[in-house]
């Protein structure tokens, strides 16, 4: 589809005009922030660190298991199923030209969707659910900030952007939903709610 391309390109056009504009010193800081996104890994220990405590018990669970259905939805069905090669892929265009002046930042596999974006998405979709909304709305800027990294260093088209958006989300809510299911079984319940075993023995036991 023509819109599609066009649309690829202006976005492409867009985060190379800010590279150029700003003489290249956002690179370091948004290579940082992209590569901390390879595989999920700073979601996953994120989420990780959140099962530890127990306030934050049910939202670690959440992001693990929303990491894990965008990664299935992304890297083993969407990214097979569609092939999309990279954009810096043929050498003849100019978003291999964007890629190479950005500094050609080295990506592997199919480009849609978007991997870092998905897992990013699918964290914060959790972490809105679980959280307080007047605050936790603010997460979605980190997919977002994700996402404008993969255009700027021409590793995605915004395409694969959006798609890793929607994918994240559907990844997050569903996450939400798994989880209230499973908590039907008490031992997960009482470790998600931080419940010591026994307690209510004690407890009984203590009045007589």
């Amino acid at each position: 589809m023509d819109w599609i391309s066009q649309l690829d390109l202006w976005a492409a056009e867009s985060a190379h005009g800010l590279l150029s504009a700003c003489g290249g010193w956002l690179t370091p800081v948004l290579k940082v922030i992209t590569l901390s996104g390879n595989g999920g890994a700073i979601f996953l220990a994120l989420s990780l660190l959140f099962l530890i405590f127990r306030r934050t018990r049910k939202l670690g669970a959440t992001g693990l298991i929303a990491l894990a259905v965008g990664a299935v939805l992304t890297n083993l069905l969407l990214k097979n199923l569609v092939a999309r090669p990279r954009p810096f892929a043929d050498p003849d265009s100019v978003f291999f030209t964007f890629w190479t002046e950005a500094g050609s930042l080295e990506e592997g596999g199919w480009s849609f969707p978007s991997g870092h974006t998905t897992a990013a998405m699918a964290f914060a979709t959790a972490l809105f659910l679980r959280e307080n909304k007047k605050i936790s709305w603010l997460a979605f800027l980190i997919p977002l900030l994700m996402g404008f990294t993969r255009i700027y260093f021409g590793v995605h088209f915004v395409t694969d952007v959006l798609a890793g958006l929607l994918v994240g989300a559907v990844g997050g809510v569903a996450a939400f939903y798994i989880l209230k299911g499973l908590t039907r079984f008490r031992p997960l319940r009482t470790f998600l709610d931080g419940e010591r075993s026994g307690s209510a023995t004690e407890g009984s036991s203590g009045t007589e």
